[in-house]
């Protein structure tokens, strides 16, 4: 066990928006260490890929004993609500149980025509008005999230303003003041919807929702307005986040996309491999609490302290995958990466994610054999100033 050493600033820089920063590599051989973000109290921060595994699983760290502290954070105010994230033990099961079979196997499957056809609508458009497109704005987001949107129950015509409250709340340069405005403006859309889909019920998610509240007495009101944001935001930010972040990475390796074009059957192992490698969260923490004393890492983790999990690190780890800073299309690994988390608090969208990410590859690679980048790297937009890594646009030519 080790005593408890100087905090180091987090989350940690990086030159290149898709790599993990050198210290990662610093720390693999040290106990784990303890870091200081610019808001709230010092954390521990877990990077190897068996401690977070074991720190996702251990029901004796909790997300929601964070309600009522100081969590680390990059911005001044820290997000509440009820909700999956913020919930655990049979509390969380039982939110959980209300959408898991929503997302569950064979209803996602079911979804795959739709994806596609939403692909291909999107690609006539691209291909109406260019080349050149952009993949971020003309295919990544109108993708995800008219899927989540068809899903929910959310009319067509509210995207633009879904994505501008969203991108804005998850910004890390955001100011107390214009995330409290922000945030009002959303609840008070999800409020709006909430009463459209009691007076007018349709065959959508929002709908079994309001019937677990109204009808059932599932769940409360404040548990109501926590999923519905949680499925929105979460339904479609990542994803085309994602999307965008893939198809940059193919289009920098030919020879990729000539191997999944003639090969599209490998697109599923590729997505794993893609989804291993490709860093996303940069500055969204989730703090769990140790609600007892926890030896982790080589450290004493004491009841009441925070811990931070960086998925991220943990699927660059060498002990879990061999030469993990190599994107392998056919990689075959004995671990699965985390990056829908573990435990509990698995990603419940991880199924219908996937598929989105499956398809869109497999219909950009057929509709778009020439697909490539119309613009060099360093004229690219990484956006630095958000909490999932990707870009503004990404301009191609076909």
């Amino acid at each position: 066990m080790s005593d408890r050493p100087e905090p180091l600033p987090y989350p940690f820089a990086s030159a290149d928006c898709l790599a993990l920063a050198p210290r990662y590599a610093a720390l693999r051989d040290a106990p784990m260490p303890r870091v200081r973000l610019p808001y709230g109290e010092d954390a521990w921060l877990v990077t190897g890929y068996a401690d977070a595994r074991a720190v996702l699983a251990d029901p004796r760290f909790s997300l929601k004993a964070g309600a009522d502290r100081d969590q680390p954070r990059v911005r001044p105010l820290s997000t509440g609500g009820v909700g999956l994230l913020s919930t655990d033990g049979t509390e969380h099961a039982r939110l959980r149980g209300v959408v898991a079979r929503h997302f569950g196997a064979r209803r996602v499957e079911r979804l795959r025509d739709r994806v596609a056809e939403i692909a291909e609508d999107l690609l006539d458009r691209l291909e109406e008005t260019g080349p050149p497109g952009d993949l971020v704005q003309g295919f990544a987001f109108p993708l995800a999230i008219t899927l989540i949107c068809d899903l929910l129950g959310v009319p067509d015509g509210d995207h633009r303003r879904i994505r501008q409250w969203l991108d804005g709340i998850l910004a890390r340069t955001v100011t107390a003041e214009d995330l409290t405005d922000r945030s009002a403006a959303f609840g008070a859309y999800l409020a709006e919807l909430v009463e459209l889909r009691r007076r007018a019920p349709g065959d959508d998610l929002l709908t079994v929702l309001v019937r677990a509240h109204d009808e059932e007495g599932r769940l409360t009101y404040e548990e109501l307005f926590g999923l519905s944001a949680e499925l929105l935001s979460a339904g479609f930010v990542t994803t085309y986040h994602q999307i965008s972040n893939f198809c940059y990475l193919l289009l920098r390796r030919p020879e990729w996309l000539s191997r999944l074009r003639d090969r599209p059957a490998g697109i599923p192992a590729a997505v794993e491999e893609l989804l291993r490698y490709v860093p996303m969260p940069n500055g969204l923490t989730f703090p769990r609490y140790a609600t007892r004393d926890v030896e982790v890492g080589g450290v004493l983790v004491r009841a009441g302290e925070p811990v931070l999990v960086d998925m991220s690190a943990a699927n660059r780890d060498p002990a879990a995958f061999p030469d993990p800073e190599t994107l392998l299309p056919d990689r075959a690994p004995e671990a699965a990466h985390l990056s829908f988390g573990h435990g509990p608090h698995f990603c419940v969208g991880a199924r219908l994610a996937r598929l989105e990410l499956q398809v869109a590859l497999e219909s950009l690679l057929i509709r778009m054999p020439g697909l490539k980048l119309a613009v060099s790297d360093d004229e690219l937009r990484w956006k630095t100033e958000a909490m999932l890594r990707g870009l503004h646009e990404l301009p191609v030519n076909w």
